[in-house]
């Protein structure tokens, strides 16, 4: 049985047990596409069969495709990741943050992580405001000191940084930079177009807020920086719409796939140079691996992504998660279960898209399960 056989055989049987809806899986093996599978419906409520270009909302995924942003911006000498994010934006510096690197603003060690309260919808929609918000935002420790998961303000903080480098909105250069050179201009959007091309190929999430059925208490750094009122939206058309950098990327997973398959490829994918061979060292360096204060567990973190490794499940055994357990794979994980990830070792990289979200324990999950299949067939080939 080839390696698309097998994969589709995985997503069938997932989406007939009833724990997908729709689900899209590819990956890119040393350059070259080893697979790409779809399986299921558009959403709860839309019968529509998934299609290889269909869009799925993809919530933190999208940090890596923003990261990569930086990144480029660091290989080109256009910014050093070792520089104070004041550096290229002056107003950051306000309330004590005035020494924050952007390899450390961008692993979450701003203590930046807190969302306006109450919530409302312009908390997403509004860039201008939320930026602004970011750069006067008070932390809640000395920033460098500590980590806490930066689930939606990530996006302003990246987005300020590219602005202050190049004077250039970020979702230009997400375009300009990754999307058009991969040739997956219309399938990789952070905020998507308003076009009917675009919008009549969205699918419809199964929404499932972080942290539901968990002991977290409300007023918990977790929900400072994950609203509960916040998750319904995202199906709306005006949070579709709205740039949010660190949560509402629009991808097929052949794009993210393509993506990952060039950095796990040495930075290039059919003679597309996203990054230079150095630029990966520094995708890869462990900026902390220290307990996350909003996630509640230790997480190791690269400036911008989350790397592979070992960890504990419930009982203390140790367990991997979908990006594996290999400590230079990287990539970051989705609210739900969306997932892009580059093995360097492996050469593979992976895009996982799907629209029924789900929050399984480590070890656990659709995710886990395909990116391991997908990890068994890259190290036979």
């Amino acid at each position: 049985m080839d390696a698309a056989q097998q994969v589709q055989e995985l997503i069938d049987a997932q989406v007939a047990d009833g724990r997908q809806i729709g689900v899209q899986v590819a990956a890119y093996l040393r350059g070259e596409p080893l697979v790409s599978a779809v399986a299921g419906t558009m959403g709860p409520d839309d019968t529509r069969p998934v299609q290889p270009d269909s869009l799925f909302l993809s919530f933190s995924t999208t940090k890596g495709v923003a990261a990569l942003a930086i990144h480029q911006l660091a290989d080109r000498g256009q910014l050093d990741l070792d520089a104070p994010v004041a550096t290229y934006w002056p107003e950051f510096a306000a309330n004590g943050k005035d020494r924050l690197t952007v390899a450390q603003a961008i692993s979450h060690q701003g203590g930046l992580h807190a969302m306006p309260e109450p919530f409302a919808p312009e908390h997403i929609t509004d860039w201008d405001a939320g930026v602004a918000r970011t750069a006067a935002g008070v932390p809640a420790y000395e920033p460098g000191t500590a980590t806490g998961y930066h689930a939606v303000t990530y996006g302003w903080i990246v987005g300020g940084i590219v602005a202050g480098a190049t004077g250039r909105h970020i979702r230009d250069v997400i375009r300009s930079e990754i999307a058009g050179p991969l040739g997956v201009a219309d399938e990789l959007y952070v905020g998507i177009d308003e076009i009917p091309s675009v919008s009549g190929r969205l699918a419809t999430l199964e929404i499932a807020p972080a942290g539901e059925g968990l002991p977290i208490p409300d007023d918990a750094d977790f929900y400072k920086a994950m609203p509960k009122a916040m998750w319904p939206h995202f199906n709306t058309m005006p949070f579709r719409l709205a740039c949010l950098p660190s949560g509402n990327g629009h991808f097929t997973a052949r794009a993210l796939a393509r993506m990952y398959g060039a950095l796990a490829n040495g930075g290039a994918v059919d003679g597309v140079r996203l990054v230079s061979e150095g630029a990966l060292a520094h995708m890869t360096r462990l900026e902390t691996d220290d307990v996350d204060r909003v996630l509640g567990v230790k997480a190791r973190k690269a400036p911008g992504f989350f790397l592979g490794g070992l960890g504990p499940d419930l009982q203390g055994n140790l367990v991997h998660g979908p990006i594996g357990a290999n400590e230079r794979a990287f990539g970051h994980p989705g609210a739900g279960g969306s997932l892009g990830f580059a093995d360097p070792d492996l050469g593979l990289g992976v895009g996982i898209t799907l629209n029924k979200m789900s929050y399984p324990m480590p070890g656990e999950g659709v995710t886990l399960e395909i990116a391991d299949l997908l990890r068994s067939l890259a190290a036979s080939a």
